[in-house]
């Protein structure tokens, strides 16, 4: 595979492709986030294919396009925040789940999380799920609820399997909205593990600082020709609004390991589908447009319920600036 320039990202010109989401969530299937894209190039197809998740589970999406799409199938009940790792000719599904059990009329509350991993060979049939990570295995994932890890995506590293991943979870002070409060890390040599927590998370809250001082949230690695870049959902204090809210942010490592902040890809809307709060965002190069597609997840409050629940996936379009 093919890496563009960092500097193809960060110079992009970025605009919205539509006011409204190109896909809304359904009544029956409300939450829906964490959007993860296989391009045609890459698929078994031919075809776009979209992994997210809703309250039931993770679904599947196709598309032709990239901007119409349609639902084919729910994929894992009650699975989140999925993610596609290609290699070769396989589709790895990586994606979180945590204990739910049932005693009779009482539901016991979730004890622990864990991020698991299914293959395909056509991104239709998947094999059993193999767990690559535990909540219980990572340090710092209770610190602010019970074991918690989340948004597992995978790199191949210099020939090292970099398994990022968000730990531990808090609630927003003012709208109960779930975030990630630390950004981690765990490696290894083999892709099916196992893996090597760093005891040390690579973000974490920072009470004083412009980005983060609620929550890390959502951060999505993209590899490029010459360094990582990232795209994080972060979770700040709005002075002037008087309330939480997220950014977009667009960030860069040199070592996989340190992120420096380079530029706002995205401020939060005031009004409309996605003034609640934007939770994550994943970046797709599409080289013969010269451009990258950004679809993005993001909620809105319903008047009806004291958190924000309607949810949708739009989408960002970053072109590439013309050199003089």
């Amino acid at each position: 595979m093919r890496y563009s320039p960092f500097s193809s990202l960060r110079d992009s010109s970025w605009y919205s492709y539509s006011d409204e989401p190109v896909i809304s969530g359904t009544w029956y299937k409300q939450r829906l986030s964490d959007p993860d894209v296989v391009l045609p190039e890459d698929s078994p197809d031919g075809r776009w294919h979209m992994f997210a998740h809703t309250w039931m589970g993770i679904e599947h999406f196709v598309s032709t396009s990239g901007f119409d799409w349609k639902p084919r199938k729910l994929v894992v009940v009650r699975g989140q925040s999925p993610f596609i790792f290609k290699q070769e000719q396989t589709f790895y599904l990586l994606y979180e789940t945590h204990d739910k059990d049932y005693q009779g009329k009482k539901r016991r509350k979730n004890t622990s999380s864990r991020i698991s991993v299914m293959k395909s060979n056509d991104l239709v049939m998947w094999t059993t799920p193999e767990v690559l990570l535990e909540a219980k295995d990572v340090p710092c994932a209770s610190d602010f609820s019970k074991p918690r890890i989340s948004r597992p995506q995978l790199v191949n590293y210099n020939g090292t399997y970099l398994l990022y991943f968000g730990a531990s979870e808090i609630r927003l002070y003012d709208s109960r909205q779930k975030a990630a409060a630390y950004f981690c890390l765990a490696t290894s040599d083999k892709l099916m593990g196992p893996y090597k927590v760093l005891q040390k998370p690579l973000m974490s809250i920072e009470p004083d600082g412009i980005y983060n001082n609620l929550a890390v949230g959502s951060v999505k690695v993209i590899p490029c020709s010459d360094c990582l870049a990232a795209i994080q959902s972060s979770f700040v204090f709005d002075e002037e609004r008087g309330r939480s809210k997220s950014v977009l942010l667009l960030l860069s490592s040199q070592d996989a390991l340190n992120f420096k902040f380079e530029r706002v890809l995205m401020e939060l809307p005031e009004r409309g589908w996605a003034s609640g709060y934007i939770s994550c965002a994943e970046a797709v190069r599409i080289e013969n447009e010269q451009s990258w597609y950004c679809y993005f997840s993001a909620n809105v409050k319903d008047s009806l319920l004291p958190f924000p629940s309607k949810g949708g996936l739009g989408l960002l379009l970053g072109h590439d600036n013309e050199k003089e």
